[in-house]
């Protein structure tokens, strides 16, 4: 019988190794209890990865928008009847946001009746003819660090509109224009967190931009911003706190307007936002076992 060369036995060797240590694997694993089996898909679709879970500053906002008739008084008027408008914040801020049109106020942990009825907590009111006024709810939750953002839409873009913005004499034209409100969260101790607040109108068609950083200006894509300074505030809000935020009967022709009223369509549209400050996390582990 032939005696194969070198090569051939080492080749023959490492095969029969291989085929070895294959066989092995699986009787060690059998011996200690591990299961050699191995799926490719978690049962019901879920992750193999534990779920992850808000770090310890993690503030909870519930954003609610409010949408009804533009001539609806119970949230043109009738529920700033009965909103705390004084405390929230100092005279001149507030001053200066009731001159272009703005609302703001802060609630508890029980809304009066009238905000109750607009977040539908209450049955609604009914107007002269005895027909319930129609309330539209789109809400979203968010859970932001101590220094985190987010954007709160206010209005649906309109085609044209024509604005003043603070200190500037002449009216602007912006097309295809919307209101936002950048929010900013600082937690300030278990219970308390600063709510800073910076209206903004985006218009124009969305592209590159530069924008303005908080050292530097860096290119974003988007719709050109037009950033209110002279209207940013800053709310002081315990948890179970609400901030509301609208335009009321007199915002006509208004920046205010331009944030909170629809005119655009076929029948006009008011809108309000509510943000309230939910909950706060306590220190726990990032995954959940």
């Amino acid at each position: 019988m032939p005696v194969p060369p070198p090569s051939s036995r080492k080749a023959s060797e490492h095969i029969h190794r291989r085929d070895f240590l294959r066989g092995m694997v699986p009787f060690a694993l059998s011996l200690c209890g591990c299961q050699t089996s191995v799926t490719n898909t978690a049962p019901d679709g879920q992750s193999f990865l534990p779920p992850l879970r808000p770090g310890m500053d993690t503030v909870q906002l519930d954003i609610v928008y409010v949408e009804r008739d533009a001539e609806d008084p119970l949230l043109s008027q009738l529920v700033w009847d009965d909103v705390d408008q004084v405390g929230t914040v100092d005279l001149k801020t507030r001053s200066k946001l009731r001159e272009y049109g703005f609302r703001v106020g802060l609630v508890g942990m029980t809304p009066p009746r009238t905000l109750q009825r607009l977040l539908g907590l209450k049955n609604d009111l009914t107007d002269a003819a005895g027909t319930s006024r129609h309330t539209d709810l789109i809400g979203r939750r968010t859970f932001l660090p101590s220094g985190g953002t987010t954007a709160i839409q206010t209005s649906l873009p309109a085609p044209q509109v024509k604005v003043r913005l603070p200190d500037e004499e002449e009216e602007k034209v912006l097309e295809n224009a919307h209101g936002v409100l950048q929010a900013e969260v600082e937690r300030l101790q278990d219970g308390w967190v600063r709510l800073h607040l910076m209206p903004e109108l985006h218009h124009g068609l969305a592209q590159l931009r530069p924008v303005a950083g908080r050292t530097e200006f860096q290119y974003e894509g988007g719709q050109h911003i037009e950033q209110l300074r002279n209207l940013e505030f800053t709310v002081t809000m315990n948890v179970g706190e609400m901030l509301v935020i609208s335009a009321d009967s007199s915002a006509a022709g208004k920046l205010g307007e331009t944030f909170f009223v629809n005119r655009n369509a076929q029948r006009p549209r008011r809108y309000m936002v509510a943000i309230r400050l939910t909950d706060m996390k306590k220190i726990h582990p990032l995954y959940e076992e």
